[in-house]
């Protein structure tokens, strides 16, 4: 990634943090956009201790504005954009269909899917100008296993992922790779809250809910973000140059298709 620019949205304290370390580590300038100041510069400063430039935007992917600021902000600080990384996201609390709540399915979709095509609609001409590069989406393992009470997110995140597939499709022929990077169940604040609310509603003890899962795992462990930082350094980089349209699931062998 030396002398390119990539630009991701939603860095917080798990995969958006780690993919802007592994870039910025393999010689990339990041520009940063998130709603949370304070761990945007969190983050900035150690992309700053690797010798890299980076610039935060305080951004809401949801206002057209705001994303298509976000990534403006490249070409205007570095001259150029090789590479967009879409990391935010949101999820209800864990509910099942039946309760159905359209204000919850409304702001999943608004992030995971409108905010996030907003923000890839804005790169595409920017990247087209530069010759070519890379958009890469994050998904979700339960949009594939279809993980009770998570529909909500399950469900934008699947139709994410038949956006960004329509879009490698449509912009392949300006040398631009559209894919997506699935993870599965990855170790986190995130990952914690989810299976100790797990744990209390089934009555058993967070140790349990852990072995269960990694019982159906075939490496017996749960990836973290470093995890995923690589998969999104592949896809990012003139390493997956032959590489568009495709899934690439990180999930330590807890779902083989």
């Amino acid at each position: 990634m030396t002398g390119r620019v990539a630009v991701i949205a939603g860095v917080g304290d798990g995969i958006g943090a780690a993919s802007a370390l592994a870039l910025a580590a393999d010689g990339a300038d990041l520009v940063l956009g998130a709603r949370d100041e304070d761990r945007l510069e969190r983050v900035a400063e150690r992309v700053r201790s690797l010798g890299r430039s980076v610039r935060t935007v305080r951004t809401d992917i949801t206002d057209s504005v705001q994303a298509r600021r976000l990534v403006d902000t490249a070409v205007e600080a570095f001259g150029r954009l090789d590479a967009v990384v879409n990391v935010a996201a949101s999820s209800g609390p864990p509910a099942p269909v039946e309760h159905f709540d359209a204000e919850t399915f409304r702001r999943s979709f608004e992030v995971n899917v409108i905010g996030t095509l907003q923000v890839s609609s804005a790169a595409v001409p920017h990247l087209r100008a530069t010759g070519g590069g890379a958009i890469v989406q994050i998904s979700a393992l339960s949009a594939h296993t279809r993980l009770p009470t998570l529909a909500d997110y399950t469900a934008s995140k699947s139709a994410l992922v038949t956006a960004s597939l329509t879009l490698a499709n449509e912009v392949g022929r300006d040398g631009i790779r559209v894919n997506v990077v699935v993870p599965g169940y990855t170790a986190g604040e995130g990952l914690d809250r989810y299976l100790d609310a797990q744990a209390e509603r089934r009555g058993i003890t967070r140790a349990e809910v852990d072995a269960q899962i990694l019982r159906s795992s075939a490496l017996r462990r749960f990836p973290d973000p470093s995890d995923m930082a690589e998969a999104v350094l592949y896809l990012a980089s003139e390493r997956s140059r032959a590489v568009t349209g495709q899934l690439l699931h990180v999930n330590a062998g807890e779902w083989v298709p």
